[in-house]
């Protein structure tokens, strides 16, 4: 669960709701052929748990403030700073409209290239 407070209240969303949205939002980008696991423990868990949503997002919050990390292969010819931005302004838009919060940092980092 991730806990935010500010001046109004406390904001508290669960990681799981996150993940499968910024999931969604992620994978429906242009140029995203996937989202890659991030660590070796993360590839074991992917491939004992297949339906799992943990891959290749992770979430902290640290002061009071949401840090996104997404891992990502692109397609072959894609134009990489364009789909990171792209990423960046689409997972903040949805975060933002859905919980209200707007994440202080989204890392993309791109892991890969597919064909």
């Amino acid at each position: 669960m991730i806990i935010i407070e500010n001046h109004i209240g406390t904001i508290r969303v669960t990681k799981a709701y996150l993940r499968a949205l910024i999931e969604h939002t992620v994978i429906s980008c242009f140029g995203v052929a996937d989202l890659n696991d991030s660590s070796p423990l993360e590839t074991l868990k992917t491939h004992l748990f297949p339906g799992d949503l943990q891959r290749g997002i992770q979430l902290r919050s640290k002061n009071n403030a949401l840090i996104i990390d997404l891992h990502i292969v692109t397609g072959i010819g894609t134009n990489v700073t364009a789909i990171t931005n792209s990423i960046r302004n689409k997972v903040r838009y949805a975060v933002e409209e859905s919980i209200g919060i707007q994440p202080a940092q989204i890392n993309v980092f791109i892991d890969g290239v597919r064909a």
